[in-house]
């Protein structure tokens, strides 16, 4: 199966594939999968220092393993960015860019269990949305 990298480029890129058109769809509708991890070392670190400054204050590990992790309260990394994107860090809500906030997302994630890989998360809402979080 022949695939095109990027349709929007000026010029596309053709790469030959293995994988069947299904496996290429699936892919493309899902995101990015367990395996092929959510975020990079780097990013959870510097997700956990900006945590560490900005949020320890009010939020503990305990807290977030149990309350924002159970599924009940965020579905999806895309709920999780958005309150907290809208509505910290205290005192200055919004305040942070978004490269920031999904810093600290990765940080949550690695936190939970969820894989490290080579490409770091992008604060991108379809990216975010195919990142759920199940009930425990």
């Amino acid at each position: 199966m022949i695939q095109l990298t990027s349709c929007a480029a000026p010029q596309a890129v053709v790469q030959e594939t293995t994988e069947s058109p299904e496996e290429v769809l699936s892919e493309v509708l899902t995101g990015p999968s367990d395996s092929d991890g959510f975020f990079t070392r780097s990013q959870a670190s510097r997700g956990e220092r900006r945590f560490d400054q900005l949020c320890s204050d009010c939020h503990r590990g305990v807290e977030i393993r149990r309350i924002w992790f159970g599924g009940q309260r965020h579905q999806t990394a895309d709920s999780l960015y958005k309150v907290i994107s809208t509505t910290m860090p205290d005192g200055n809500p919004g305040g942070l860019n978004s490269d920031q906030y999904t810093d600290i997302v990765a940080f949550l994630l690695s936190l939970n269990g969820y894989s490290e890989g080579q490409s770091e998360l992008l604060p991108d809402q379809e990216i975010l949305e195919g990142i759920s979080i199940p009930l425990p």
